[in-house]
């Protein structure tokens, strides 16, 4: 068996794409923004995108399950699911961006942490409705225009304001509207989805069927406790950081997690593609072989490019940041790349949760974190040391992959082989943290060997 048959991997590498050329943004306008304007200003560009992703949370993930079930299904109920949905996020979006805006309107006027203004309204809606419609899109097989769009929303709405700032003429105007430029981006962004709906024949003769509403609530509970913790987890650092350390340590914590969480397209990618496949599979031979083919297909490309690229890290950043490079930003990004290895191994798994309805294990094991989690963040505080909100979102993350592995082990193939492997990629990049170099390449060689006379399947 191969890894994907070529049909599957075209549609991956649709999803991939915008990825790629977010990466290429990102390494020329961070340092736009961190020698151009103000910290504090970047800071709270920052946190006013931060705060965008709570979009993740009150979209109620409608599109997600929407995606699930709208496949094998003919076109008249499709279109009535997909209206339905639209509509359920539509109302909820309006209702939760005004109550976020007022609850953080309350809050400024006790902790002034970022500058607030009537554009987070907007910027939270967009991005409760574009998630929404993302999967809907991806859900009737849209990968190219999705890969477009993505690119528009997720990475050129933040990029392009920074590019602009180069336009002397306009200096002074861009980099005190670059949010506001930001949103208006996304809108753009938000049009061509229903644009494409429109086109395919989605929004003719379609009418609301409310009898969604129990599966949407079934399923939207455990997905959105879910990601109320992807949130703390994912965010809450930050904003710590940025009210109890400051704006320049914000800036060198985003910076390395930032350029390390680009990994993420790869299985993001993996994710959109395959979620609708394995929900469709009804024998767990079939679920086993299309999970294990993407997973390991993501799991040895990612971690051997990891590797190879691994001694340049140091020269690369020098040379990209100039006079904003430390040190501290080198260990922090090794941190974080590890981090997001292994977390979007976990969210390949989760995905494999969600296409089975068993989204409630996941929940579960994230609520049994949490309150250790805030706890030791809250500690963290204390002691007032980056590093130390770093390591515990990989200790956490670390803990957490080890279980959903042998919970789901009956999907992988070769399952020893992959817990064998797992160990050994995260020595190497702990190895290399510590500056403990031949244990690091040790581990690293230990591991090719292996991978090359041991094949997975």
């Amino acid at each position: 068996m191969g890894f994907l048959s070529n049909k599957h991997t075209k549609n991956i590498l649709y999803t991939v794409f915008p990825g790629i050329l977010s990466i290429i943004l990102t390494f020329f306008t961070i340092p736009i923004f961190i020698n151009l304007i103000p910290k504090e200003l970047y800071a709270n560009y920052l946190i006013q995108h931060f705060i965008l992703t709570l979009g993740m949370i009150f979209n109620f993930q409608l599109g997600k399950i929407a995606s699930i079930k709208i496949q094998n299904l003919n076109k008249k109920i499709k279109k009535n699911i997909i209206f339905t949905t639209i509509f359920y996020t539509a109302i909820s979006g309006i209702f939760s961006s005004v109550s976020i805006y007022l609850i953080l309107l309350i809050f400024s006027k006790y902790f002034k942490f970022f500058d607030l203004n009537i554009s987070i309204i907007f910027g939270l809606f967009f991005t409760i409705l574009y998630i929404t419609l993302e999967y809907i899109v991806r859900g009737i097989r849209g990968f190219k225009s999705t890969s477009l769009t993505n690119l528009l929303f997720y990475s050129l709405s933040i990029s392009i304001p920074g590019i602009l700032i180069l336009f002397k003429d306009y200096n002074e105007y861009i980099i005190n509207n670059l949010f506001n430029i930001s949103v208006l981006i996304k809108l753009f962004s938000l049009l061509l989805l229903f644009i494409i709906l429109f086109k395919e024949n989605y929004f003719k003769k379609v009418s609301l069927n409310f009898n969604y509403r129990k599966t949407f609530i079934f399923h939207s509970k455990w997905m959105t406790l879910n990601s109320i913790y992807n949130q703390v987890y994912d965010y809450f650092d930050k904003y710590i950081i940025k009210l109890s350390i400051g704006a320049t340590m914000l800036i060198n914590y985003s910076i390395s997690q930032q350029i390390a969480a680009k990994m993420t397209i790869f299985s993001n990618a993996i994710i959109s593609v395959i979620l609708p496949k394995l929900s469709i599979r009804g024998k767990t031979e079939e679920k086993k072989k299309i999970f294990s083919a993407n997973f390991y297909m993501f799991y040895f490309l990612t971690a051997s490019i990891i590797i190879v690229t691994l001694p340049f890290y140091e020269i690369v950043l020098m040379w990209w940041l100039k006079d904003g490079y430390s040190k501290e930003i080198l260990d922090l990004f090794k941190i974080f790349l590890t981090l997001t290895f292994l977390g979007s191994c976990s969210n390949i798994i989760i995905s494999l949760y969600e296409a089975t309805s068993i989204e409630k294990k996941n929940t579960k094991l994230e609520s049994i974190t949490f309150l250790p989690f805030l706890i030791a963040l809250f500690v963290g505080i204390y002691f007032k040391n980056i590093f130390y909100f770093a390591i515990i979102l990989l200790i956490k993350e670390f803990i957490l992959l080890k279980i959903r592995i042998f919970q789901i082990k009956k999907f992988i193939l070769n399952f020893k082989l992959l817990i064998i492997q797992n160990f050994l990629f995260t020595s190497v990049l702990l190895f290399s943290l510590i500056d403990f170099n031949f244990m690091s390449i040790f581990a690293a060689f230990i591991m090719i060997v292996i991978l090359t006379l041991i094949k997975p399947f």
